[in-house]
């Protein structure tokens, strides 16, 4: 680890050190110095910009090479509802995601949200991509099925499981999501850490190898909830989702 930028450093300190465990670690030693030459070099920047420039237009999101200074948005809740919505909007997107939503790199002005990004980005295989937008199609759209199936398809659950066990990590995965299917949510990083380790100490039990799309978007979600925490705003995240999924569909 002593090979990698302080920011990228920063960020894995609030990924749950389990999580290193059910990644094949040849694969991460390949990826992090991938990571880094990103951060560093800008590698792949200049094309992923342009292409998630041009998406996230659809949502009123503008992505900015400019520094960013709004730490305390004048409305706190919009600013959520908007750091959420390029959350869920980044991850529909067939170019790839910029992992790092902290607070840095976000501000909002007259309604839009401006996300300046760095250099963290990736792309997730399809198979991991595809499985995890049916999980959160599953839970926000209350398909069972198609939540059990994008488990099945992300690779984080197996046929050769018992029921008893399948069920078993689907619900550690709701319970991830909170209470958000029947209430406004506020966001808090210690909750969220000690929910993601559930999850991944019931995969390490089960000798998971899980790719490392799931690391990744690990450090997506922490830099996401560094965001919302720091609002104290309530949100009504099954109404963004579906918004999002909307805006998509249309």
């Amino acid at each position: 680890m002593r090979i990698l930028p302080g920011v990228l450093k920063e960020l894995l300190k609030h990924v749950p050190t389990v999580l290193f465990e059910v990644v094949e670690w040849k694969v991460l030693m390949l990826e992090l110095p991938k990571l880094s030459r990103r951060l560093m070099q800008k590698e792949g920047f200049e094309e992923l910009f342009t292409k998630q420039c041009e998406y996230l237009k659809t949502f009123d999101i503008e992505l900015t090479t400019k520094k960013t200074n709004s730490t305390n948005p004048s409305s706190p809740q919009d600013f959520a509802n908007k750091a959420l919505g390029l959350y869920f909007a980044q991850l529909f997107s067939s170019h790839g995601l910029f992992l790092d939503l902290g607070p840095n790199h976000l501000d909002m002005k007259d309604q839009k949200l401006f996300f300046q990004p760095n250099g963290l980005w990736t792309k997730f295989h399809s198979d991991f991509s595809q499985g995890l937008q049916k999980i959160y199609d599953g839970f926000f759209l209350e398909q069972e099925e198609l939540f059990h199936e994008g488990l099945l398809v992300c690779g984080l659950t197996s046929k050769n499981w018992s029921n008893e066990d399948r069920l078993a990590l689907a619900n550690l995965f709701k319970s991830h999501f909170g209470p958000s299917l029947t209430e406004d949510m506020t966001f808090d990083l210690e909750t969220f850490k000690s929910s993601f380790f559930k999850i991944a100490n019931f995969m390490l039990e089960k000798k998971v190898v899980i790719s490392t799309d799931f690391l990744y978007l690990g450090i997506a979600l922490v830099t996401l909830y560094s965001s919302l925490e720091k609002t104290k705003a309530s949100v009504n995240v099954k109404e963004i989702y579906r918004s999002m999924r909307s805006q998509l569909n249309s």
